[in-house]
This record gives C-alpha cells, sequence and structure tokens, in this order.
C-alpha cells in the first residue's frame, strides 16, 4: 500500500512554488558570470571518441548531468532514461528493468550498447543488459552520456540503435564522501556509502551498496523481491607527466526474480555473482593520446535444479528425463558468462583543423548454460574490429567520417560507415545531417541458440522434444539511416534546444520463427515432419519521426531547471512468426508512438528543493508481454507524476545533511508496464544523506 495519498492541496502548493519562483527570477535579473556561459558548454566524448561540443557531434547526444539526477525522482538507473527522448524504459516486474531506443523490444532488447565508464556490460548470453544485477549506485553515477541513433562506428555492432555510457564518481579534484539510507515502498532498504582519498601518486574512490525489498504480493501470495550488494573501487596514478594509468575493479552478488507477471505468476528465484576488472593506460604528449584498455567480467546465473515432481509427468518419468538432461534449472535464464575486451586506440590533432582517432579493439565471449545452448561445454565467440573517425573543419563546416570494420567468428564481416555534415549556425548553434550504414552481429545466444529435451535411456526415441535448433545461415541484421538535427543553445538565457528528425530502415532483422525441421531432425522425434523454432532473419521494419529535447539550467537564484523531451516514431514492417502457418506478425504497434518526460526543479531559500517530474507513453505491445496481436489488447497509455522534496541542512563547515521524500505516481493512478498485470502503483520513499 502507498505511504501516503496524493492531495489536491499538495499539487496547489507545488504549483505556487514553481510559479512564484520563476515570477521571482524573471524580476531578479543580475549579471551574467563567466561560470554561467561554461555550465553551458556541454562537452561529450561519446559519438566519435574525440572531445567535442555538443553541436559538432556527428549524432544527436543527450546529457544527464548530477544535477538533474538529483532533482529526479529517479531511484535506479532505468528510471533516469525515462527523460531522454525516443527511450523507453519500462518496468519487467517490481525490481526488473529495460531500456530500449524506438521500442520493438522484449524483456531482453538487443539493439543498444551500455557501458559503466567505458566497460561494456551487455551480456551477450541474453543479448541485453540486466540492470538490477548491476555493481552500480545511482548515486555514484556523475554523468550519464546517450548517443540516440547508431553508434556502431566508434563502439561496435551492440550500438547498433543507441549507446549509453555510465560515468561514474571520480576520486579527481576534491574528495567527496558520502553515507546514504533509503526506505520506502514493498519495505525497501538501501544503504549506500562512498569514501574518496588521495595517496602519494594519485587518488582512489571506494563504494559500496545494500539494496532489496520483499517486492509486490500477487494473488497466489508469490513476491517478486530482490537484494542486490556490491562494491566498486577506483584508482588513478600518474607515474609521470604523461602516463595515468587507471584501476577499476568491482562485484556484486544477491537475487533476483524472473518470470512472466501474469494472474497467478510462477516466478523463480533468480541468483546472481558478477566481478569485473579494469585497467587503462594512457600516454598524453604534444598532440596525441595513446590508450590501451582491457577490462574483464564474470557473471554467475544460477537457479535451483527442477524436481521430479515439477515435471508434472509423474515422479517416475520425471526423474528418468531429469537424468537424461542434467543440469536442468527451474528457469532456462542462467548461465555463467566471461568477456575479455582489450582495445588500444591513437588519437591525434593533425593540425588546427583536423584531429582524428583510429584503434583495434578484441572482444572474446565465453557462455554456458545447458538449456540454451545444448551443451556442457564453454560456447566461445571472438570479434576483432577496427575502427577510425575524422573530423575536418573548414570555415563554418565540420566534417565528421567515421568507419568501422568487424569480423566475427562465425558471422562473416561487415564494414559500417558514417558520415556527418554539420553547419555552424553561430558559435553555439549548429545543424547536422548524417548518413550511416550499420550492422549488428548475432549476439551469443542468437547464433547458437539451440534447446533439446532428450530421452530417457532406453526409450524409443533418443530426443523427446526439440523447443530450437540452432541457425547456421544467421546473417547480421543491417541498418541504414538518415537524420537531419539542430542544435541551438542560448546561453545568456541557459537555454538549449535539440531537435531530430530521422529515418531509419532494419532489414535482416533477427527475430524468432517457427519451421518444419529437416529430415534428420524429425527422424529422432517420429516419422511425421515436426515444426522446431529458429532465430531467423524474417523482421524488416522502418522507423520515422523525430525527437526534441528543451533544456533550461540556471545557476542563478533558486537555480531553476526544467527539460522537456518528447519523441514521435512512426513504425511500418513485419516479421514472420511462422512459416508453417505462414503466420505474420505486422509491427506497426510494436513501438509507442509518443514518448514525453517534463522535469521541473527549484531551490527555494533555506536549501528547499521541489521538483515535479512527468511522463507519459502512449499504447504499445510490447513483443513477447503481447505475442498475439489479434487477442492481447496493447498497454493502454498513461501519464504518471513524481514529486521529490530535499531540505540541506549544514551541520559544520564540511558536512551537510539532506533529507528527501520521493513520491512515484503521485496521483496514485495505477497503469501497467509491460505485461498487463504489472501494475505501477503510488510508491513512496524517504532518503536520508549525509556529505562530509
Amino acid at each position: 500500500m502507498p505511504y501516503i495519498d496524493s492531495h489536491p492541496s499538495l499539487l496547489n502548493l507545488g504549483a505556487a512554488a514553481f510559479i512564484s519562483t520563476f515570477s521571482l527570477q524573471a524580476a531578479a535579473q543580475s549579471e551574467l558570470s563567466e561560470l554561467d556561459y561554461l555550465n553551458d558548454i556541454e562537452v561529450t566524448f561519446a559519438a566519435t571518441r574525440l572531445p567535442q561540443q555538443l553541436k559538432d557531434a556527428p549524432a544527436s547526444v543527450t546529457i544527464i548531468d548530477r544535477a538533474i539526477i538529483e532533482a529526479s525522482s529517479a531511484t535506479n538507473v532505468t528510471e533516469l532514461m525515462r527523460l531522454v527522448p525516443g527511450l523507453q524504459s519500462y518496468h519487467i516486474s517490481t525490481n526488473a528493468s529495460a531500456v530500449s531506443y524506438h521500442g520493438m523490444s522484449d524483456k531482453f532488447p538487443p539493439r543498444m550498447e551500455v557501458m559503466i565508464d567505458g566497460r561494456s556490460v551487455y551480456i551477450p548470453l541474453f543479448s541485453a543488459v540486466i540492470w538490477e544485477t548491476l555493481p552500480l549506485s545511482i548515486d555514484d553515477i556523475e554523468r550519464i552520456e546517450v548517443v540516440r541513433g547508431t553508434n556502431t562506428v566508434t563502439q561496435g555492432s551492440n550500438a547498433f540503435l543507441g549507446a549509453v555510457n555510465i560515468i561514474t564518481h571520480s576520486a579527481l579534484g576534491n574528495p567527496d564522501n558520502l553515507v546514504k539510507y533509503t526506505s520506502g515502498e514493498f519495505n525497501t532498504q538501501t544503504s549506500f556509502g562512498r569514501y574518496s582519498g588521495a595517496h602519494d601518486l594519485g587518488f582512489y574512490s571506494l563504494s559500496a551498496s545494500i539494496s532489496g525489498n520483499e517486492g509486490h504480493q500477487f494473488n497466489n501470495g508469490e513476491r517478486d523481491s530482490y537484494f542486490n550488494r556490491h562494491i566498486a573501487f577506483k584508482s588513478t596514478v600518474s607515474p609521470t607527466l604523461f602516463d595515468t594509468v587507471s584501476f577499476e575493479l568491482g562485484a556484486s552478488t544477491g537475487y533476483s526474480i524472473v518470470g512472466d507477471i501474469i494472474s497467478d505468476p510462477d516466478l523463480k528465484r533468480r541468483e546472481f555473482n558478477n566481478h569485473y576488472q579494469s585497467i587503462e593506460w594512457k600516454h598524453s604528449v604534444e598532440e596525441k593520446d595513446l590508450r590501451v584498455h582491457y577490462s574483464h567480467s564474470y557473471n554467475d546465473f544460477d537457479a535451483r535444479l527442477l524436481t521430479a515432481a515439477e515435471t508434472g509427468l509423474g515422479l517416475a518419468l520425471g526423474q528418468a528425463l531429469l537424468d537424461a538432461n542434467k543440469p536442468y534449472k527451474i528457469t532456462g535464464e542462467t548461465g555463467k558468462i566471461e568477456q575479455h575486451d582489450l582495445e588500444v586506440s591513437l588519437r591525434q590533432q593533425l593540425n588546427n583543423s583536423t584531429k582524428i582517432i583510429s584503434g583495434i579493439s578484441f572482444r572474446n565471449a565465453s557462455a554456458k548454460n545447458k538449456q540454451l545452448l545444448d551443451t556442457l561445454d564453454w560456447v566461445n565467440e571472438s570479434s576483432l574490429r577496427l575502427f577510425s573517425n575524422l573530423e575536418y573543419q573548414t570555415n563554418r563546416w565540420i566534417y565528421n567520417l567515421g568507419l568501422t570494420g568487424e569480423k566475427s567468428d562465425h558471422n562473416g564481416s561487415r564494414v559500417s560507415p558514417r558520415i556527418a555534415a554539420n553547419y555552424q549556425l553561430s558559435e553555439t548553434s549548429s545543424i547536422r545531417s548524417s548518413v550511416s550504414r550499420a550492422y549488428r552481429m548475432p549476439s551469443l545466444l542468437e547464433s547458437n541458440y539451440q534447446s533439446t529435451i532428450y530421452a530417457p535411456t532406453g526409450a524409443p526415441l533418443p530426443v523427446y522434444d526439440y523447443g530450437f535448433t540452432k541457425n547456421r545461415d544467421l546473417k547480421p541484421e543491417q541498418l541504414d539511416s538518415v537524420d537531419i538535427g539542430l542544435l541551438a543553445s542560448w546561453p545568456e538565457y541557459h537555454s538549449s534546444l535539440d531537435l531530430r528528425i530521422f529515418l531509419e530502415e532494419i532489414s535482416n532483422g533477427i527475430t524468432e520463427n517457427e519451421i518444419l525441421s529437416d529430415p534428420e531432425l524429425a527422424a529422432l522425434l517420429s516419422s511425421t515432419p515436426s515444426k522446431v523454432h529458429i532465430m531467423d532473419n524474417t523482421a524488416q521494419w522502418k522507423n520515422k519521426g523525430f525527437e526534441a529535447q528543451y533544456k533550461y539550467q540556471s545557476h542563478n537564484t533558486f537555480n531553476p531547471l526544467l527539460v522537456l523531451s518528447y519523441g514521435y516514431i512512426e513504425t511500418s514492417g513485419t516479421r514472420v512468426l511462422s512459416e508453417v502457418t505462414n503466420r505474420i506478425d505486422p509491427l506497426e504497434t510494436r513501438n509507442p508512438m509518443h514518448t514525453a518526460s517534463l522535469l521541473t526543479s527549484v531551490t527555494l531559500p533555506n536549501k528547499l528543493q521541489i521538483s515535479l517530474s512527468h511522463y507519459f507513453l502512449s499504447s504499445v505491445q510490447w513483443i513477447e508481454a503481447h505475442r498475439n496481436v489479434d487477442v492481447d489488447p496493447p498497454n493502454s497509455p498513461y501519464h504518471r507524476t513524481d514529486l521529490r522534496i530535499s531540505k540541506k541542512l549544514n551541520l559544520s563547515s564540511q558536512s551537510e545533511l539532506t533529507i528527501a521524500l520521493i513520491v512515484q505516481n503521485l496521483l496514485d493512478n495505477p497503469y501497467s508496464e509491460f505485461y498487463a498485470e504489472n501494475m505501477f502503483e503510488q510508491r513512496t520513499y524517504v532518503q536520508a544523506q549525509m556529505s562530509f
């Protein structure tokens, strides 16, 4: 149950505070300081790996900075993504989330790269990011850079439709130490701490958290509970004036619940144990930066074994079947995954008008899962990638030419180019146009998905059933895109406007297909042809639309902040669900046509901050949650309003206490996300943070 109920007077008070504050702000204009101008010049590395102002980048980039994070009502990373135009963030259950760009996704969105400090957290066994298991707290994020549109050129094939780089707190500069406690809905209890310091050669930072809740209780008594504890360490040393070495390592452990949220869900507890290590050496001299980066990650998702009674086949036959298919877990969403990434890049300023970055990267991914890969052995997938981006400036034009060539063990080689031209309207504004072709190599799971249930020893047939069979002819997905963008900034008014018009055509889309098994497979089951599922290139669709984001952020009186985002998209296309029955899935409803968000915040006297957030998503039939578009009704459109109120108290010259109240879905208007029965009701949280 919600901790508090919304009341009209509360809304009136919030509205009055905002109106009066902005009125006072307009009446009390003060002189602009140098800081006001500098804060409006945002620099990004996300689009090309080169340092660029947003107006010079060849792609649309949204930056979520620390001020936006603190003003938002988000309690986890995926909630922040609702502020990015064109992105959809949705809850699969109380504690599991997914993030997709331009929809067309199930609970495992495969077409967007997600990185933490440049280290990929994409899980090749599930073709997605498992957000709730990350060794990361929202309180340790310094900023997030989101590339809206393909960024395969610089980040590889996982960045097919977009890329997210989450940049965490750095110990460089002033130490920022804090402890924070959050309590709220579903008996949520979260503790977070961070300590930063210095040593003889550099700086370090240590952060840790413990988070968990009981989840929602369904009609059959089951709960989708959650628990995660993590620790992360970062250190930067400078042995010489020209060299910097950075170390990162961390781990997370806990459990979450998997399973479809239906009226009487059959939920499964899945445990996870993850760890990672990363080291980077950067050598900078004159106009050149040489960078060598290596990272390693290991993920272990586990669940208990299925029992004979749970097979529904009787104890004797059930146990015989389980013995022939050891180990058979209660869920297939388990497995061990190990990844190694090595990258060498060189960034150079060739002359006053030209700079370039080039590099080579090698990735090796291994996974082990009997139910999904039909083997007890490790399955390996390696890829090699060469990439380069050249930026050339002349008069008012800035040209970016990006190119990457990628070779995969089982999926051949592909070359992905991107050409962009930016025309500088002024020192702070530009118009951009770009054309690109990108490829997404099939993930390890898509290339090797094979699910076989073997019959007990002595049975007439060796195979009891086929779920999936491997497609040895699976091809990469292809994206051809054109976009036009406008980025206008007005530093004197603390404002910026980002507009993007796009056309995307995806061919060879990878999707699940039902086919007749070949004679060899059919013979293992029966004398008549049987059906089998396969991952196949039978989806094709087009996206067209536009995105807009307006941002007002000032450091004058009351620190007003306003971020307004909107995305419009039209989708047309089809995917083949069954070649046996000639079943075709039209894709027009698989994307929400409208997405919008609004974040506004002011800081009143005595450090009282009031923030309101509003989110809107139009109707959509998510893939998997709505498999039959003719029968399953789409998720209804929803509006959601959140409130955050915080108060800062100075305890001493070096310490500060912040108390905050967060009410999500303030108007208590429940709506469904992804699954129809997965309802999002009012949720209330109280936070206390001390920084020192």
